[in-house]
């Protein structure tokens, strides 16, 4: 058998779903193109392009910090927890409501209208848009470096429009493979597409299998290609403990699995500043924190948006260390077309009692949930608690003085259970119902416009 040509087979790929690939690529092209116009003589700010199965919210989040030792940061991350504005950040704290409402209706709104004006069939799409809105955030605030996290995949995805100094891909995981290919290699060949010619490209990702396609890859583009493996993770460990710095208990470093994020995100900021304080950087990343990410809500309750089976086993392997044999009261919900067995493999070996509850937004439903995951307990009581308000308030009633609650599964879950704003829960919990299509996860709106009349007339 000949060597494998990764280029190759995703050419054929491409042509043999043309119609696909051509609407996705144009996508590209005209966000491209809107950029363009808005920004003609190029956007101020520098951009990374971070892909991967999980920790890119999280790397994007150390990259902001660190980079903000240099220059002024920001972060571009989904999907929010609470409001829409944490989608967008700046030094580590998200903007404001009215940032937003400017960069809507003074720069982004009026632009779309023209667009569309002269095409019916140019309408941006909701991701799109929000791309839109972090330039428009990052210039108005003259943001110099931003990391910028993928939606889905890479190779398609909105963020793919931009021009990058570097690339990072954390790893390679199931999630998705509906709509990023059923194998492996497919899902890899997707996220590695984020590369492009001699822009450098960091990875974290330790699959053999994986490496062997991400460098084919890089090859092809002409990308240099800079693995970040347990030696960069070790060094990270050492520098900590050499400048004698300590990691909070709110931190991100204070989860284990995170470290290799920060590895990843430190690889890439040495070699844009390579003359960078380590203990500086390094300072910055302990005080990094991030909303929803072993996120200790209040007395013994806990919130984690792992939503697939690579990030809910990480988030279970840190269990031990946290709450040791103490009792723990397992909140779930899920969304899209993960399968629940596979998902909560890992926490249904050590909850004392699981709650099922809804997911606002494509939320699987709870009843079908709980059968998949009473086949992965063993004397565990699994209950159905449609609402995640009130499968919150009946674990609570259930809790005892040694339990921790933690609520996990899906970032929807979360927001239903735990966001204080009425109006912002009512608009998250019913996304997309003006067009009953599923934007965030195609990323693409049919939607049919009548003919503008004629300027000439």
């Amino acid at each position: 058998m000949n060597e494998a040509n990764f280029s190759y087979y995703n050419t054929v790929d491409q042509i043999y779903h043309a119609e696909w690939t051509t609407a996705k690529l144009v996508r590209l092209e005209l966000l491209r193109a809107s950029i363009a116009t808005l920004w003609p003589n190029g956007h101020p700010t520098r951009f990374i392009h971070v892909a991967g199965t999980s920790g890119k919210g999280s790397t994007s989040r150390f990259l902001e910090v660190g980079l903000g030792c240099v220059g002024k940061a920001g972060a571009y991350m989904s999907p929010h927890l609470f409001d829409y504005r944490e989608r967008f950040s700046i030094g580590g704290e998200f903007v404001s409501q009215a940032d937003v409402h400017w960069a809507w209706e003074e720069r982004i709104k009026p632009h779309c209208l023209r667009l569309t004006l002269h095409n019916p069939q140019h309408v941006h799409t909701f991701l799109e848009v929000s791309l839109l809105m972090a330039l428009a955030l990052y210039e108005k605030h003259g943001v110099e470096w931003a990391a910028m996290e993928t939606s889905v995949g890479g190779r398609y995805d909105h963020t793919r429009a931009l021009d990058v100094a570097a690339a990072a891909l954390t790893n390679v995981g199931s999630d998705h493979a509906h709509l990023l290919g059923k194998e492996q290699w497919q899902r890899t060949l997707d996220k590695a597409g984020i590369a492009r010619p001699n822009v450098p490209f960091f990875t974290t990702d330790r699959n053999p299998e994986n490496l062997a396609i991400i460098a084919s890859v890089c090859q092809s583009m002409g990308a240099p290609l800079h693995l970040v493996d347990e030696a960069a993770v070790e060094n990270l460990v050492q520098a900590l403990t050499r400048h004698r710095l300590m990691v909070e208990a709110e931190s991100l470093l204070n989860a284990a699995y995170q470290k290799w994020n920060a590895a990843l995100a430190y690889a890439v900021i040495r070699y844009l500043y390579p003359d960078v304080d380590e203990r500086q950087i390094l300072e910055a990343f302990c005080n990094a924190r991030l909303l929803g990410r072993f996120w200790h809500v209040r007395d013994n309750i806990y919130a984690d948006i792992a939503h697939n089976a690579e990030k809910i086993s990480a988030f279970a392997s840190e269990l031990p260390d946290h709450f040791g044999e103490r009792g723990k009261i397992l909140i779930v919900g899920l969304s899209g077309k993960r399968a629940p067995s596979k998902v909560f493999a890992a926490l249904a070996k050590v909850a004392k009692l699981i709650i099922v509850t809804g997911a606002s937004y494509k939320g699987q439903e709870p009843g079908k949930v709980q059968q998949e995951l009473a086949g992965l307990t063993s004397g565990v009581p699994v209950l159905v608690i449609s609402d995640p308000g009130q499968a919150l308030e009946v674990a609570q009633s259930m809790q005892r003085e040694d339990d921790v609650i933690l609520l996990t599964g899906s970032t929807y879950t979360i927001e239903q259970a735990l966001n204080a704003d009425p109006y912002l829960r009512s608009l998250s919990s019913s996304f997309g119902w003006r067009m009953h299509v599923d934007t965030e996860a195609s990323g693409t709106v049919q939607l049919t416009l009548p003919q503008p009349p004629s300027p000439l007339r």
